[in-house]
């Protein structure tokens, strides 16, 4: 059993690879622009309500599909594969009293079984995945353009939850068990880098290809159906649904007011463009390296005592 769950793990993990060296150069898109809605009137200020609602809704199912392809592809390739030969690597590497013993998740050393790697699917691969995706999404526009995105997404993402939630935190009694230290810290980062390759790659190739949603192509939204049955995905993304038909209900309502006002110009401005839209970068981009740098010192923190364990 321990040999076949390497061999599907080593596969899975080589197809990940395979992904980022034919995809990681890929950017990722975004939907394509719907048409303008008319100006309202007294009459149909309701039905214009409706179409922006329906817009923003279409725009951001286009959204959730990407981040929900990437994230489970990304989960079950590096997230889950990755980290089940990581965890195989380790106990090999460790000495013999480590044997047997029970790791934080109650998993015996040295014996994978099948329902184990279940439960590092559903309880650490996927959730892992998602979270990588939707953090991808909201942030890849202040990223290195090309293969470094994902790269340093990976980076990001380990040093700012690397010491605080996974994979090396101090008090995860499992570095105490199996080691040694420094290959753990090696194994665990390379895995994270890669697993932020997988997402930006599978992202900017799964949205140059996906249509907006429409009775016509409903079949390329199948894959939202896994966020559906992970449970605290579907509940994520659900929710992001229901903020997204609230704010363009409340944008629709505001602009038709200007617009009747006479106070809002009828040609729109492209986001991202002028001085508002540089500032708005460089803000942002200034808020990632701040994270980033103070996250830096719990990190060697983390780091140093796995390795010296």
């Amino acid at each position: 059993m321990a040999l076949a769950i390497v061999v599907v793990c080593t596969l899975l993990l080589l197809v990940g690879a395979a992904m980022v060296i034919a995809w990681g150069g890929r950017t990722l898109g975004a939907p394509a622009s719907t048409a303008d809605l008319p100006v309202p009137s007294p009459a149909s200020a309701r039905d214009v309500v409706v179409g922006a609602q329906v817009s923003a809704l279409r725009k951001y199912l286009w959204w959730a599909n990407v981040a929900t392809v990437a994230g489970v592809a990304s989960g079950l390739l590096v997230g889950w594969a990755g980290g089940r030969l990581v965890m195989r690597v380790l106990a090999v590497t460790s000495p013999t009293s480590a044997q047997g013993r029970l790791t934080e998740a109650q998993a015996n050393v040295g014996f994978p079984t099948v329902e184990g790697s279940i439960a590092l699917l559903f309880f650490a691969g996927l959730p892992a995945g998602f979270a990588a995706a939707i953090v991808y999404v909201l942030i890849h526009r202040w990223l290195p353009a090309g293969r470094w995105a994902g790269p340093v997404l990976g980076v990001l993402l380990l040093l700012v939850l690397g010491a605080s939630v996974e994979p090396f935190r101090a008090d995860n009694i499992d570095f105490a068990i199996v080691g040694p230290g420094w290959l753990s810290v090696v194994l665990f980062s390379v895995m994270a880098i890669l697993h932020g390759a997988v997402v930006a790659a599978v992202a900017g190739a799964f949205s140059q290809r996906l249509p907006l949603p429409s009775g016509q192509n409903w079949k390329y939204y199948l894959p939202l159906l896994a966020a559906v049955l992970f449970v605290p995905a579907g509940v994520l993304l659900g929710a992001g649904a229901l903020g997204v038909l609230v704010w363009a209900q409340a944008a629709a309502v505001l602009r038709a007011r200007r617009l009747r006002a006479g106070r809002e110009a009828r040609v729109a401005r492209l986001p991202g463009t002028g001085r508002r839209g540089v500032a708005v970068d460089w803000a942002v981009r200034g808020v990632l390296g701040v994270a980033a740098v103070a996250a830096v010192p719990p990190f060697v923190s983390a780091v140093t005592s796995i390795v010296s364990r």
